[in-house]
């Protein structure tokens, strides 16, 4: 039996625009600026590059196990605890199923080294990249190795930070940024070294970092008949979970679990998203930044073909969907992947293999307009931003030159600025304390090609303070990258009040002038105009989100 992949659709088309760059198509013309291959700071997998020593504060007991960390090699101040699982490993039964606690072990857990990512789909037609090969700082660093034994996370933490213990455990303690990366949940993971959270840390007081890794692709988002409807994107669910062991654990890092936050970047910023709706009553955190990415768009759940089509190519055949499914738990992970990594859409008439995620109303919803109207989500205070010229480095350019810039702004406007526009909107009539930022800092370090000028995740590492990472900042750079550092953490430490007290940010109203520009003029300094002077183009997409057709718009993408 041969198994076509369905055609794509448009929530298929939307999450490929939140690929990560490492998709896009290199462009033919001069070579751009040198901006350095090597990073200037040790990558975090080497184990013979950390400091340890018998201090304390390296060594933390938590709920389940005690963990070794170390002494983080960019700084003294900073200690880091990588790769801590959170999880069991999510292998054989527990493949495409909701993960599972780990379980408590006596053993010490070497935490000072990243674990591995999460298996990362990278397609046989995408063998040039423009972030790849120019700007490495935006995927997981080379040497970091994949497995399904991925379910982990990362913590910075200041070296001096006070432990506060189980009867005061939210006093004196430092506020926690939990960090979900981006990568069309396809790729990403904790080992991207601008998203590192050492600088974070080292800049600011009681401030603690935390990265989750979370499973990709089929493996998070099967899209198989036999769950029935239910748990159908194990990913989300990783991330909850990870949210969770935070809660429960962050305290013995010196961190304080009642005031904590969720923001992430791209299809990170979608999860978030997509968080506030699935636990609106249990949200754990505070506050939300969602940083490009709304996750407004789920896909059929009663769509298959995309598993049915895998489990033919390994060897999985047959009509029962139960022996189907528990087939594809046996077969190996690496074979899986050849499969996505080796199927190419235009060899297939354009039809995508997309492994996203499907209403099941437990986790991804069928009508988010409708939980917006009603105020189904989780009512607290959030910022939504996005940079300037989005698209531009996810456009094939196919002709060697920069891309049409009128063609760009549509499908920035389609994909990212009118659903942050609509999200917004409705979060202020509902009285949601939201703020809204656009990004315009363009800096030499972190722009190859000049026309792709404030490009879809560059404000990434000017929040992390990252962005020296491969190359110097200019002084200018520098000082956007520290203002948006002390915002985020301001906002972290208090999200109610922060940004109006302490940086005049009035909270975002359509009418008014409330939209921020950061960056503008390369300026640390923020401009703020009225809240829909860049939507207007959103009014004819109202419910459309762009007017070619999926498959039309593909030839842009990939």
């Amino acid at each position: 039996m041969v198994v076509m992949p369905g055609r794509t659709t448009l929530f298929g088309l939307v999450q490929i625009v939140l690929l990560i760059p490492q998709f896009i198509i290199a462009t033919d013309e001069a070579p751009p600026p040198d901006l350095g291959q090597q990073p200037i700071y040790d990558d975090g997998l080497n184990p013979n590059s950390y400091m340890r020593d018998s201090r304390d504060d390296l060594v933390v007991k938590t709920s389940l196990f005690t963990v070794q960390g170390a002494v983080s090699p960019e700084t003294p101040k900073v200690r880091q605890f990588l790769g801590i699982p959170y999880a069991e490993s999510p292998v054989g039964k527990l493949r495409f199923r909701p993960p599972v606690s780990r379980s408590a072990t006596n053993e010490v857990v070497d935490a000072t080294r990243h674990g591995p990512s999460c298996h990362q789909h990278s397609p046989a037609s995408a063998t040039r990249s423009l972030f790849s090969e120019h700007l490495p700082g935006f995927v997981p660093a080379e040497s970091s190795t994949q497995s399904e034994d991925c379910l982990t996370l990362d913590i910075w933490a200041p070296r001096q930070s006070r432990q506060s213990d189980e009867e005061s455990k939210n006093i004196g303690a430092s506020a926690v940024m939990i960090w979900i990366h981006g990568g069309a949940l396809m790729t990403g993971g904790s080992s991207t070294p601008y998203e590192r959270g050492t600088r974070l840390v080292d800049g600011h007081e009681d401030i603690i970092v935390v990265s989750i890794n979370y499973r990709l692709n089929i493996f998070g988002f099967p899209r198989a008949e036999a769950l029935d409807g239910h748990n159908l994107n194990p990913a989300f669910l990783d991330i909850r979970k990870g949210v969770e062991w935070v809660y429960q654990n962050i305290h013995n890092f010196g961190g304080n679990p009642n005031q904590m936050v969720l923001f992430g970047d791209s299809a990170g910023s979608s999860s978030v998203d997509k968080y506030t709706y699935a636990w609106a009553h249990d949200p754990l955190v505070r506050g939300f930044i969602m940083m490009s990415g709304q996750g407004e768009i789920s896909g059929d759940p009663t769509d298959h073909s995309n598993f049915t089509y895998v489990a033919d190519r390994v060897g999985c055949e047959g009509d029962d969907k139960d022996e189907l499914f528990t087939c594809m738990q046996e077969v190996a992970a690496e074979k899986i992947m050849d499969v996505l990594n080796q199927y190419d859409p235009k060899a297939n008439g354009g039809r995508m293999l997309n492994f996203q995620p499907q209403a099941d109303n437990e986790t991804s919803f069928s009508n988010y307009t409708d939980l917006q109207v009603r105020g189904l989500y989780a009512p607290l205070p959030q910022i939504i931003g996005n940079c300037d010229n989005e698209f531009t480095s996810l456009f094939q350019p196919f002709t060697g030159s920069a891309p049409d810039q009128e063609l760009i702004d549509m499908l920035s406007n389609g994909m990212f600025i009118c659903p942050a526009a609509k999200a917004a909107r409705a979060r202020q009539e509902r009285g949601t304390p939201i703020w809204r930022y656009r990004y315009f800092g363009e800096f030499p370090n972190l722009n190859p090609l000049p026309w792709l000028r404030t490009y879809h995740s560059s404000d990434i590492p000017m929040v992390f303070g990252t962005s020296d990472t491969y190359a110097p900042d200019t002084p200018e750079g520098s000082a956007v990258s520290k203002y948006l550092q002390s915002v985020w953490v301001a906002f972290a430490k208090d999200p109610e009040h922060a940004l109006t007290e302490q940086f005049n940010w009035p909270p975002y109203v359509e009418t008014e002038e409330t939209l921020v520009r950061l960056g503008w003029e390369n300026s640390a300094e923020p401009d703020f105009v009225r809240g829909d002077t860049y939507d207007k183009p959103c009014n004819p997409m109202a419910g459309a989100q762009g007017q070619d057709s999926p498959d039309t718009l593909l030839k842009y993408i990939v």
